[in-house]
């Protein structure tokens, strides 16, 4: 008999990828009911995993009534492995999120695989299937498990919380200020400060904040952070127009901010800083400012949010706000399961701290 070995790369635990590999053997036929299975050193060295890795996979698929030890005899598949397949049939999860959202930008596909990642460490893995917000008015959910709704936008969140009543909920990458909805996000308000933070101690004190939408509440959050921060810091703020960008995408500058952006980067008393909300926005800055022929960071610096790979390769590098997004998706996977399982119908809400990673697109004033 021949099975696959583990992906040594895969950091999921290698006792629950060799349980895989048996149940996938189980489920296919391969080990058919009533079956002997190999001795657990055969198993061993087939999957390529120590002993223990191996013995440990198998006990899990005894305890789930999948296997069945006999003394002196071996170990068999139990004749009604069947049922206990049909037991254990995966959630079913929807990800609620816009259908105008990009799943292949770096914040929606870090999440994801972070979910991706939870449900294969999962005793009872989950299948995943995409809703898009409008179905909260439209939709039955006869099939699905519970939700992770994905940053949904504010003007939802009374809808959402009516969901949760219903069906477990958890909203991931977002808050509902005074709803009893459970969410996982990082702490966006306090990102922002620490941006500021940061930007002040190199002695700018003209800062121009570039928003996502603020009808999402990450959006709203970092802007609040960084407004609130520029108060403690004694920066003054005559016209918070003259300051915040308010952009009505996320991805790039609408073309109505870009012209206001432009403009003040024109201004005599033009910002010295720029805290863009977000990497693409942090991008949108930076071609922006070169399109001026303005340099970074010796007339402008510029911190961004979200840390991808691409970030330190940037010329120069971004500095920037990364936030803890496997954590976060990490967190809120578990906290759908143990809604599901109504271990914990009232799972805590969570902000995960953020991290400022200092590079070369920051530096201190001109002659400051």
């Amino acid at each position: 008999m021949t099975l696959p070995s583990i992906d040594k790369a895969d950091p999921t635990p290698r006792y629950l990828q060799a349980e895989q590999i048996l149940l996938a053997a189980i489920s296919s036929g391969t080990l058919r009911p009533g079956s002997k299975i190999p001795a657990t050193p055969e198993i061993a060295a087939l999957i390529k995993v120590s002993l223990i890795t191996a013995h440990k996979a198998l006990e899990r698929l005894v305890e789930a009534g999948l296997l069945r030890r006999e003394v002196g005899r071996g170990t068999f598949v139990c004749d009604d492995v069947d049922d206990a397949l049909a037991a254990r049939a995966r959630l079913s999860i929807g990800l609620m999120l816009d259908d105008a959202v990009n799943v292949n930008d770096y914040y929606h596909a870090s999440i994801i695989d972070g979910l991706r990642r939870a449900s294969r460490c999962d005793d009872q893995r989950a299948e995943f299937f995409f809703k898009d917000c409008a179905s909260l008015r439209r939709s039955e959910f006869k099939r699905t498990s519970g939700i992770i709704c994905i940053h949904p936008a504010i003007e939802l969140h009374d809808e959402i919380a009516r969901m949760a009543e219903r069906v477990p909920l958890v909203v991931l990458g977002g808050t509902l200020p005074e709803r009893e909805v459970a969410f996982v996000d990082c702490d966006n308000f306090a990102g922002s400060q620490l941006a500021i933070r940061h930007l002040h101690g190199l002695g700018h004190r003209r800062i121009a904040v570039l928003s996502g939408p603020m009808n999402l509440s990450n959006a709203r959050d970092r802007t609040e952070g960084a407004l609130k921060e520029m108060a403690v810091c004694g920066i003054p703020i005559d016209d918070v127009t003259s300051i915040v960008f308010e952009s009505k995408e996320s991805i790039a500058l609408d073309a109505k901010t870009q012209t206001r952006f432009v403009q003040r980067l024109k201004s005599s008393d033009r910002p010295t800083a720029i805290l863009a909300g977000g990497f693409y926005l942090a991008l949108s800055a930076l071609q922006t400012v070169r399109q001026m022929n303005l340099s970074v960071p010796e007339d402008i610096s510029i911190v961004g949010f979200d840390d991808p790979p691409s970030a330190p390769l940037l010329d120069p590098p971004l500095t920037t706000v990364r936030q803890p997004l496997q954590k976060m998706a990490e967190e809120a996977y578990f906290a759908i399961r143990r809604a599901v399982d109504r271990e914990d119908m009232e799972a805590p809400s969570l902000e995960l701290p953020t991290k400022l990673i200092t590079r070369g697109s920051t530096a201190p004033i001109k002659n400051s």
